[in-house]
């Protein structure tokens, strides 16, 4: 949406084909998209409400026909009611966040005792910390440590050309890095692939060998990896987990808590039916 030969209102958006059905969908390796509006200065705070129902209006309306929606919004949209009244259905999810990086002392003191502990064991393991491992080979870490787990589906969820693409793409203009911790035999315990821009830092992907768990290498990368952006950008995005596990790992960090909206919306009545259908089968073998 456009003012004054100025951009005032945006939404990114991805279409995909399956099955015969054509879905608006969130792209791989990606947490949040949703809508961005430019306000005008010094709104009251109704008139914010009044503005963002008549921006989403317009946005919904330029949506291309398809037969389902889905997209999680950016955390800092708080207001989806004009999307509810427009038939769209919303669920929360969460993400951590270190919100100031500018202060390290006071980054490590929000630390856990735990996050204390799994950096001081790493260090005592004689680790190495180093950056830049190539594409190839922090992918195939990552196929190899989801091999080693007792996964349903051990497979990588992204393609490696596709992260070739960003991995270079990343590098080209100095937006992201990789790092990885090696122990004295050459062994990579753990690694992550993290980007940023000048708002926050994102840790895209991370992995960790499953045989080395308890020795704290995925702790210690990431707290270097704070350090290293702290004079890049702003906020470090830990990109939320709704596993229990991972959930707990991010909140010891002294990262807060923010909510985020997924929503969706099914037009096609033929897709409606299979998705209750779905739900139906996921509810009962729950039961079972």
């Amino acid at each position: 949406m456009e003012k004054n030969e100025k951009i005032i209102a945006a939404m990114p958006y991805v279409t995909a084909k399956k099955y015969g059905f054509t879905r608006i969908v969130m792209p791989p390796l990606t947490q949040k998209l949703g809508p961005w509006l430019s306000y005008p200065a010094g709104q009251k705070y109704s008139k914010k409400l009044d503005y963002e129902k008549k921006t989403f209006n317009e946005l919904i309306e330029k949506l291309p026909m398809v037969d389902a929606f889905h997209q999680n919004f950016d955390y800092r949209i708080e207001n989806w009611l004009p999307f509810y009244w427009q038939g769209f259905s919303q669920s929360t999810r969460y993400t951590y966040v270190l919100d100031d990086l500018s202060d390290m002392a006071a980054v490590e003191k929000g630390f856990a005792h735990a996050k204390r502990q799994n950096i001081k064991k790493a260090l005592d393991s004689s680790l190495t910390v180093k950056f830049d491992l190539s594409a190839k080979a922090f992918y195939q870490h990552h196929q190899m440590t989801l091999g080693k787990q007792n996964l349903y589906d051990k497979s990588v969820s992204y393609s490696f050309e596709l992260f070739q693409r960003i991995y270079d793409a990343c590098y080209a203009h100095n937006a992201g890095r990789t790092i990885y911790a090696e122990d004295v035999d050459g062994h990579i315990q753990a690694a992550l692939f993290v980007i940023w821009d000048e708002n926050s830092a994102y840790d895209l992907i991370s992995t960790i060998d499953p045989d080395y768990r308890k020795y704290g290498a995925a702790t210690l990368l990431v707290w270097e990896m704070i350090k290293f952006v702290a004079d890049k950008t702003k906020r470090f995005d830990f990109e939320g987990s709704m596993i229990e596990g991972v959930e707990n790992s991010f909140r010891k960090f002294g990262a807060k808590q923010y909510p985020y909206f997924n929503i969706s919306k099914i037009y096609n009545k033929r897709l409606k039916g299979l998705h209750h259908l779905k739900e139906v089968l996921r509810i009962l073998r729950g039961r079972n």
